[in-house]
């Protein structure tokens, strides 16, 4: 499978002797990233060991053993407790004699919360028996963060639908405006737009008018919705991916933009200001990446928040802009591979070939807030925005 060959890849380089990924009642979704499917009805801790070299062993309870007859490895079982360890004792054991190097979804000191999934006991429990544990970020981004071909088109697939919706959405708006639209009304058109373009997804989207758009999570609601008004801000942020399976069989990639308009009355000095910090962030955020890329240097998530942030506070807008500068994209639109990110975390993983990020600085006064989101990945010739940037704010005629 693609994940053992990717991971088993990475290990081998890293001097990692295997990544052991355990499961109970579905808290763990990176393991069944790892496993390749998800199954139902399994109700004890299951482990996954995939060795640097070898086949993949999977320790399951004896009432579970029989949902996994598609696993293409040794399967064992246990009973009780005991079996259990000695069972998880055997597979550690495979990986490597004397002191395994093992990882597993663990981050030193909580700094990276997607990757800490695994409970302090477990992590106990493995260094026990003489494993060395190490965290597993690195190979979960190199395992299962890397889009394939098919992957990368349903990206584009659904960028490229994104980007029309959310320009006929600032059209619905100035059309319909006179007629007390609220912005849970325009949210709905917008979830409307999704089905009929062959798109699906999780939640949102934001629509947030005035201050409003200072909440960068804002959700509007069928309650207490502000009603879009004829002169005012408007920021609009959707994602969603493909509705319809890829031939492959692999999932559809996400993606995730937000653009920001203003109706009736051109824009005040101080938005344009504010849209133009932001513009000039996110577009310095993405140079970095491309020049250090053709410089052939190793890029750490962390060292492109910095670059974006240290413009924003430059500029005087350090306080206001109060998230990390862009996230992992994947099935999922927040995925496991690299943040972008210097604030929330210092996440040290690189930006590698192969993976989606998002690139969306923001800065959120009381009376507004400007994000600017757009997709970028990363090709094996260096970064490429995926969709369309916006470059000007978008003016609603009312």
């Amino acid at each position: 499978m693609r994940v053992l060959a990717a991971a088993q890849e990475f290990m081998q380089s890293a001097g990692i002797d295997g990544w052991l990924t355990r499961d109970y009642r579905y808290t763990n979704p990176i393991f069944w990233q790892a496993f390749g499917e998800h199954i139902d009805n399994v109700t004890r801790p299951v482990w996954l060991l995939i060795p640097a070299e070898g086949a993949a062993r999977l320790l399951a309870h004896d009432v579970d053993t029989g949902r996994f007859d598609s696993f293409d490895g040794v399967l064992d079982g246990y009973s009780n407790r005991q079996s259990m360890l000695a069972g998880l004792e055997s597979l550690l054991q495979s990986a490597g004699s004397g002191s395994p190097r093992i990882a597993m979804e663990y981050s030193e000191l909580y700094q990276l919360p997607r990757v800490g999934r695994v409970d302090a006991g477990t992590i106990e429990l493995v260094r026990s028996l003489g494993a060395e544990v190490v965290s597993s970020g690195d190979v979960i981004q190199h395992a299962t963060e890397r889009w394939s071909p098919a992957q990368l088109e349903s990206h584009r697939f659904a960028v490229e639908r994104l980007t029309r919706i959310v320009k006929g959405a600032f059209e619905f708006a100035g059309e319909n405006v006179r007629w007390a639209l609220t912005e849970h009304d325009l949210a709905e058109h917008i979830r409307g737009r999704f089905s009929r373009l062959g798109l699906e997804y999780d939640d949102g989207p934001v629509v947030a008018f005035n201050e409003h758009s200072s909440d960068p999570h804002y959700e509007p609601l069928p309650e207490g919705s502000a009603v879009i008004r004829r002169d005012g801000w408007l920021l609009i942020d959707l994602w969603g991916r493909q509705s319809d399976p890829l031939e492959s069989g692999e999932p559809a990639v996400s993606a995730d933009i937000t653009w920001v308009a203003k109706l009736g009355s051109p824009p005040s000095d101080n938005q344009q200001k504010v849209f133009e910090t932001v513009r000039s962030a996110r577009d310095a955020a993405f140079d970095f990446i491309e020049s250090e890329s053709q410089s052939g240097r190793p890029i750490e998530g962390w060292q492109v928040d910095r670059v974006a942030r240290d413009l924003i506070e430059q500029a005087g807008y350090g306080h206001a802009f109060v998230h990390r500068l862009g996230h992992s994209l994947g099935h999922e639109v927040h995925s496991n591979g690299v943040n972008l990110d210097d604030w929330e975390t210092h996440d040290t993983r690189l930006l590698i070939p192969g993976i989606g990020v998002t690139i969306e600085p923001g800065i959120y006064l009381p009376e507004f807030g400007v994000r600017l989101e757009m997709d970028v990945f990363m090709g094996d010739g260096g970064p490429e925005i995926t969709g369309e940037r916006q470059d000007e704010i978008v003016h609603i005629e009312t």
